[in-house]
C-alpha cells in the first residue's frame, strides 16, 4: 500500500471512532493488533494496553461504555519511516458524571495490508490520572448521598 492508502486507514478509523461506528472500526484492526498506551502503568482500565483482536476490542468497548464521545478530529498527521503519526483531538462526556474529558492524544500507527497492526497511543498521564480520580471521587459521593 502507499502512504496515501495507509494514512487513508488510520483516517477512516478515526472517523468511524468520531461517529460511533464501532464495528467500522473492528473492522480496519489486523487480528494480531498490538495497541500499547503510555499510561498502561496508572491502572484505568479504558487507558490500558491490549494485544489481539478480541482484548482490544473489549478495551475500545470499555472507552465507549464510559464515555460519550461527542468528536475525534484528526490535528495533525504525517507519515514517516514507515508509520504514520499523528495527533487527535478527542471530546468526550463521561456517562455517570456527565464530566467533560477533552483529550490532546498522539498516535503512532502502523498498517499493513489495509488493516491496523499497532497502535502507541501517548496520553498525558497527570491529566488522565486527576481525571479518574476526580471522576471517581463524584461517583462515590453520589452513592453515599443515596
Amino acid at each position: 500500500m502507499s502512504q496515501e492508502e495507509e494514512a487513508a486507514v488510520f483516517r477512516l478509523a478515526v472517523r468511524h471512532w468520531s461517529d460511533g461506528n464501532f464495528e467500522g472500526v473492528l473492522a480496519l484492526l489486523a487480528d494480531d493488533i498490538v495497541h500499547s498506551v503510555n499510561v498502561d502503568a496508572l491502572q484505568i482500565p479504558w487507558v490500558s494496553s491490549a494485544e489481539g483482536k478480541p482484548e482490544v476490542s473489549a478495551r475500545l468497548k470499555l472507552i465507549i461504555d464510559t464515555f460519550v464521545v461527542d468528536a475525534f478530529v484528526i490535528e495533525n498527521l504525517v507519515y514517516e519511516n514507515g508509520e504514520i503519526r499523528a495527533t487527535v483531538l478527542g471530546y468526550h462526556v463521561h456517562r455517570k458524571t456527565r464530566e467533560r474529558l477533552d483529550v490532546r492524544v498522539r498516535f503512532r500507527v502502523r498498517v499493513r495490508d489495509g488493516l491496523i497492526v499497532r497502535i502507541d497511543e501517548f496520553l498525558d498521564a497527570a491529566y488522565i490520572e486527576a481525571f479518574e480520580r476526580f471522576v471517581r471521587y463524584l461517583e462515590q459521593a453520589a452513592q453515599q448521598a443515596i
